[in-house]
């Protein structure tokens, strides 16, 4: 957690059973033939829901960490990594 200080607590921990509320939304919207799904939501938990829901790859979370962004995928200003998504 040094690495990463912060990241961790207000990204990777907490907001755990989001996720089957989540993917049960997601469903249900799927089945009554929604296009798309807006996502907003605090930063605990963001990271988890990115790979466990959104099926974001954890190399690319990872890189993303290291401050390896795509100019082409980037939205907003990226004054935090928890930001990142």
């Amino acid at each position: 957690a040094t690495k990463y200080v912060g990241q961790k607590r207000f990204s990777l921990e907490g907001a755990e059973t989001v996720i089957p509320m989540m993917d049960a939304a997601i469903d249900q919207a799927a089945e009554h033939a929604l296009d798309e799904v807006v996502i907003g939501m605090p930063h605990r938990g963001r990271l988890n829901v990115l790979a466990n829901i959104v099926g974001k790859p954890y190399s690319q979370i990872f890189t993303e960490f290291e401050g390896n962004l795509n100019p082409s995928q980037a939205h907003g200003s990226g004054d935090v990594k928890y930001h990142l998504g």
